[in-house]
């Protein structure tokens, strides 16, 4: 269901204050099923990081459309944040080779 969200809202290119609330509250769950035990503000702080990573892939380019699935299968689990942190990566080392 998670990777049905990603792809509607990667279509739609929302912005963070439209994030749908339901989206917001399944990031907000994962939060605090991962991190809960540290306390409010760390699940906050979670949410916030997600919620930003998710708003910032719905706006990277169709040719990206790739690695961002590919990434949310392998990491999708951990959130957005590392969804986003695994794009990053694997664009600026995509980059990299090409200079090769």
């Amino acid at each position: 269901m998670n990777r049905i969200i990603l792809t509607l809202l990667l279509v739609i290119g929302l912005s963070i204050s439209a994030v749908a609330d339901d989206v917001k509250q399944d990031i907000i769950q994962k939060c605090r099923e991962m991190v809960g035990k540290y306390g409010a503000a760390v699940v906050k702080s979670c949410a916030d990081q997600d919620i930003k990573a998710l708003t910032t892939l719905n706006q990277y380019p169709d040719k990206y459309k790739s690695i961002i699935d590919r990434c949310f299968r392998q990491t999708g689990k951990y959130g957005y944040a590392v969804v986003k942190s695994c794009v990053d990566q694997d664009i600026k080392a995509e980059k990299a080779l090409s200079n090769y």
